[in-house]
């Protein structure tokens, strides 16, 4: 064919594949080892879970990767500069990295669709340029370096393309000392109060407002002169509440307290349709630990 009589049409083909697959890096999935190591730090462009976003998070890359393979291979032996050793050696380097990938030799999770694509893809261009790739006749050649080459450089880039958090990932149990805090007895309490949202609220401010208002009250009733809004000193108690829902409109929480020598956390789970009942009940276990005393770690119970 045309291009393989001008190979080096195919080294630029081969370039632009490469960029392709880093461009669609850094649009769908740029938590990966290149960008660490360039101190380039970003977020998804698109992360979502359709169809096509889950082939440019996990697919298009490989194939842009391997085409480059294919093309680099087919443009050595237009210039006869490879053997087919040599075309035998760089073909393999994906299903090299995938067998990698399974023993852990090397970041990454191994994917049995990965392999499929790697074999649909040099199918591809071993048909699109009349079996250049294989089958083919071995010919001697004084060296392999070019070959070689080739390998340990997309080798490195099969680490460069792993991500900064691997998939699979085996954690051991940690074991934190049991912490126990006795009860703040001290009246009144200084506190302060912090809301958020775990996701995009309407109106943050006015909820902040009505939401500290509304649990500052409740407190109060619960247990009369033991609290007191925080204003202009430093606090006793510090609160921060992270109000989530599902999409089914259920509220829960999370609260963190922090005080001069502790700090711990519990959960309200998402059964909540009554934002104020969810807060009546945030006050009334608040209330519990900081008169009961709270405990928290591996205290065995």
């Amino acid at each position: 064919m045309q291009f393989v009589r001008k190979p080096y049409y195919l080294f630029f083909a081969a370039f632009i594949s490469l960029l392709l697959g880093v461009i669609n890096y850094f649009v769908f999935r740029p938590r990966v080892w290149l960008f660490s190591w360039l101190h380039i730090s970003t977020v998804p462009v698109f992360s979502g879970h359709s169809g096509w976003q889950a082939f440019f998070n996990g697919h298009f890359s490989d194939i842009a990767w391997c085409a480059a393979l294919c093309m680099i291979a087919v443009g050595l032996s237009g210039l006869n500069r490879l053997s087919g050793f040599g075309r035998t050696i760089i073909l393999l380097i994906p299903f090299i990295t995938e067998t990698a990938q399974y023993f852990s030799l090397i970041p990454g999770t191994f994917d049995w669709l990965d392999v499929f694509t790697y074999s649909i893809t040099i199918l591809f261009f071993n048909s699109i340029f009349s079996s250049a790739l294989i089958p083919f006749k071995m010919k001697k050649i004084s060296s392999n370096a070019i070959a070689t080459g080739i390998s340990v450089v997309f080798l490195i880039m099969s680490f460069a393309c792993a991500t900064t958090a691997p998939r699979k990932t085996t954690y051991k149990p940690v074991t934190y000392p049991c912490v126990k805090h006795d009860p703040l007895n001290y009246s009144p309490i200084l506190t302060q109060l912090n809301i958020d949202g775990s996701y995009t609220m309407k109106d943050l401010s006015g909820a902040q407002r009505s939401g500290q208002t509304y649990l500052m009250d409740e407190l109060k009733i619960i247990n009369p002169y033991k609290y007191q809004l925080a204003q202009g000193v430093t606090p006793n108690l510090t609160v921060y509440i992270t109000v989530n829902t599902d999409s089914y409109q259920h509220y829960g929480a999370t609260v963190k307290f922090y005080v001069y020598d502790d700090n711990t956390w519990f959960d309200m789970p998402s059964n909540y349709v009554d934002p104020t009942k969810l807060f009546d009940d945030i006050a009334a276990k608040l209330n519990l630990w900081i008169t009961s005393g709270w405990h928290h770690g591996n205290c065995g119970y």
